[in-house]
C-alpha cells in the first residue's frame, strides 16, 4: 500500500508546503494574536490559516488522515498521520527576520508512530524557494537549489541560548574538540536540523525543555536519511519520538555524524570526552 501511494504522499507534501508558503507571503497575512495553540506558544493568525491551508490540501489528495500540528493538537483518523508545524520560527516571521520553514512529515498511521515510521518528509523555507524533501525509498532532494550534504561540515554550532547556563554546553563542547566553533541561534529548529544533517553546521544543540515533536519530527527524518545523527539526551535516539500525540523534546543534540553527535551528547550531560583530531580545515 505504502508503494502505491508513495508518488502520491511526495505530490501531497509538495502541494500543501508549496500553498502555505504562498500564503504566507502574501498580502492577506495577519499578525493579530489568537491566544495560545496547542503546542503552548502564543498562536498567531498566520499560524491558523497556514495549517488550515496544510490541512485541506493533505486531505484533497489522501482523504481523511490523522492530524498532529501546533495548532489544534492532535485529531482525526484515517490510514495516514500527518505530523505538522505550519510555521516554525513564528517570531522570526513576525518580525520579519527570514529565516522560517514550513515543516511536515507523513508516517503510517500505526499505534506506536515515531519519527522512525516516517515515510517522507518536507521543510519548506517561508523566504527562499527551496523546499527539502526525503522519501525512504527514493531518499533526499531538494527543489529550488542545489543542495547536498557536504564532505566536512562547517565550523559552526547550531542552537537556543537563551540563559547563561545554555552556554555551558556549548564551552564543553568547544573544549572537547580543542577548539572554538563558531556559534549562531537562527530561530528555526526544522532548518537547524537540516543545515546540519547537509553539512552546512556541524552540530545542533537545545536543552531548553521547550521543543515538541511537531518542531523538528520531520527534519530529523531528513536527517536520519542523510546520515546525521540526532539524540535525546537521556542518550535515546530522536527517530524514538512519538508522532502520534504532541509531546515535548526536553533536549536534543543533532550532530552531523555519529562522532559529533556523542560529543555534544557528552557536552549536554557534562561528561564530554576529549575529541580526537577532527579534520575541519576552515576553523
Amino acid at each position: 500500500m505504502v508503494d502505491s501511494y508513495r508518488g502520491l504522499l511526495e505530490e501531497a507534501l509538495i502541494a500543501a508546503a508549496t500553498r502555505a508558503v504562498m500564503y504566507l507571503r502574501s498580502a492577506y497575512v495577519s499578525r493579530k494574536s489568537v491566544g495560545p495553540g496547542r503546542g503552548g506558544d502564543v498562536s498567531r493568525e498566520f499560524d491558523i490559516v497556514a495549517e488550515e491551508i496544510i490541512t485541506k490540501t493533505l486531505r484533497s489528495y489522501l482523504g481523511e488522515i490523522r492530524l498532529v500540528t501546533e495548532e489544534r493538537g492532535s485529531l482525526g483518523e484515517g490510514p495516514w498521520l500527518a505530523i505538522v508545524d505550519p510555521v516554525d520560527g513564528s517570531l522570526n516571521f513576525e518580525a520579519g527576520l527570514p529565516i522560517a520553514s514550513v515543516s511536515i512529515g507523513i508516517a503510517r498511521n500505526a499505534e506506536r508512530a515515531s519519527v522512525e515510521d516516517i515515510e517522507t518528509a518536507a521543510v519548506a523555507e517561508v523566504f527562499r524557494d527551496v523546499i527539502y524533501l526525503y522519501d525512504k525509498r527514493r531518499g533526499f532532494r531538494a527543489i529550488g537549489a542545489e543542495a547536498r550534504r557536504r564532505e566536512q561540515p562547517s565550523n559552526v554550532v547550531l542552537g537556543y541560548f537563551e540563559s547563561a547556563e545554555s552556554f555551558e554546553p556549548y564551552v564543553r563542547f568547544a573544549e572537547a574538540m580543542r577548539w572554538r566553533p563558531r556559534l549562531r541561534s537562527l530561530g528555526s529548529a526544522s532548518l537547524d536540523v537540516v543545515y546540519v544533517s547537509l553539512g552546512i553546521a556541524m552540530g545542533f544543540i537545545d536543552a531548553r525543555a521547550k521543543l515538541r515533536n511537531f518542531d523538528i519530527a520531520p527534519s530529523l527524518a531528513i536527517a536520519s536519511g542523510l546520515g546525521a545523527k540526532a539524540y535525546l539526551c537521556d542518550g535515546t535516539s530522536a527517530t524514538s519520538i512519538t508522532v502520534k500525540e504532541v509531546t515535548k523534546v526536553e533536549c536534543l543534540v543533532v550532530g552531523y555524524n555519529e562522532e559529533i553527535a556523542r560529543l555534544l551528547l557528552g557536552a549536554v550531560s557534562a561528561q564530554a570526552p576529549r575529541a580526537p583530531h577532527y579534520p575541519l580545515s576552515h576553523r
